[in-house]
């Protein structure tokens, strides 16, 4: 089997093991489920009324959208004063904050979050594993 032909089929290996955890396995919904239930603690916390969170489903996406009655000084904060925005933006696992009336924020896919990190870590162990491991005499030619 030929180095190119290998490499591919390690991406291929790598991208189907990221799809089926992701999907089949539910591992991304449980993720998004649970970042979901700690920013709607977290907004619970500040006791401001009537604000809901969700986390984008179609596709999964770990951007929260609120939604309700919060004026400016609710929504961002003031100085120390965290808003809404600050409390649920420090939650584990949530990539951004958007309102429902403010300009579109472009939900990057959880899915294409995960292929690219797993592309990266298989890219850098092949690029260790070369360094590492390759054969002495490589590109010596007497």
């Amino acid at each position: 089997m030929s180095p190119a032909l290998k490499f591919l089929v390690g991406i291929v290996a790598v991208a189907g093991m990221t799809w089926l955890n992701h999907g089949p396995l539910g591992n991304g919904t449980a993720l998004v489920d649970g970042v979901e239930a700690r920013a709607k603690q977290a907004v619970s916390a500040t006791e401001v009324p009537g604000i809901n969170v969700t986390l984008e489903r179609e596709p999964l996406s770990r951007l929260a959208t609120l939604s309700g009655n919060a004026d400016a000084f609710q929504r961002e904060g003031q100085g120390e004063m965290k808003g809404l925005n600050d409390h649920v933006r420090d939650v584990e696992g949530v990539s951004g904050v958007r309102w429902p009336d403010e300009p579109d924020r472009v939900a990057i896919p959880l899915l294409a979050e995960t292929l690219a990190w797993t592309l990266a870590a298989f890219l850098l162990g092949v690029a260790l594993a070369w360094l590492l491991w390759r054969r002495k005499d490589e590109g010596r030619h007497p």
